[in-house]
């Protein structure tokens, strides 16, 4: 069921997941007797476009975003990104806590995009790394440090740099703000907010955060209990600079945040 609260986009489409079944079951032979974590699923996402996901623990929001970065195999179903050849490099995956490698320096660990390309940090490479570290506030000081170093915003804003570095046309993010200060989780999510509309990429956020899911998406959609997307929420806040503190600040935001608690209540409830 999809709820209109806004104009849809006319964006490029880089998802496209169609009619996609996943069951943890390693051997589904009886279709009706299999406990599938979600069946026939469909989701599309456009560029410029951050789409959310809400539901509750356990009902395979995290299990979605693994199927869509193929770390994990449906069953059934088509997952598509627009011209990519190669999904995984076309897909970055951002997770609650950072997946730095301690006996790297922070510039070691940014270089991995290139290394695993087989090739070098390049001049394009370097533009690009500098111009992530003054998007997202940090220090060519850090550089040289080691995680560890690292306060836990300093350590995320890296990971998402990290990803970008990547290039992907596709970010997945699984609470990737839950565990910071209220401080920083709302400056790295305003970063993040500029970053997808100004380089037109794709991303879909999973959270509990409900505050969270309306001050950044563009669509809410909530998970019921059988892995069904039952519930689409099309937001329009008009923050045309980014900023979810200034979503936060619209009068429409305690509308779009009750009409989507309201039904998430049910769903949960049901």
């Amino acid at each position: 069921m999809a709820t209109t609260l806004g104009s849809k986009l006319e964006n490029k489409t880089i998802l496209s997941a169609a009619k996609v079944s996943f069951t943890y079951d390693p051997q589904p032979g009886d279709k009706s007797a299999v406990e599938w974590t979600f069946r026939d699923l469909s989701l599309q996402v456009r560029e410029a476009e951050i789409v959310c996901i809400v539901g509750a623990s356990g009902c395979g929001k995290t299990t979605l975003l693994n199927v869509i970065a193929g770390l994990l195999k449906p069953q059934s179903g088509s997952i598509t990104i627009a011209s990519a050849e190669n999904r995984g490099r076309a897909i970055g995956y951002i997770f609650q806590q950072d997946a730095l490698l301690p006996w790297r320096t922070v510039r070691a660990n940014l270089a991995l995009a290139e290394e695993l390309r087989g090739g070098v940090f390049k001049r394009g490479s370097k533009e690009r790394l500098a111009r992530y570290m003054d998007t997202f506030n940090l220090k060519e000081q850090i550089l040289d440090q080691f995680p560890a170093q690292l306060s836990g915003g300093m350590r995320q804003r890296v990971s998402i740099i990290q990803s970008l570095m990547f290039d992907p046309q596709l970010l997945l993010l699984d609470e990737p703000f839950s565990a910071l200060d209220f401080y920083t989780k709302l400056r790295l999510e305003s970063e993040f907010c500029r970053l997808v509309k100004e380089q037109r990429k794709a991303a879909i956020l999973v959270t509990h955060d409900l505050d969270e899911a309306v001050a950044m998406a563009n669509r809410v959609y909530i998970m019921d209990l059988n892995g069904n997307l039952s519930h689409e929420f099309e937001i329009d806040l008009q923050q045309n600079d980014g900023s979810v503190e200034a979503a936060r600040g619209t009068p429409q935001f305690a509308q779009y945040y009750s009409a989507i608690w309201s039904e998430l209540k049910s769903v949960i409830a049901n």
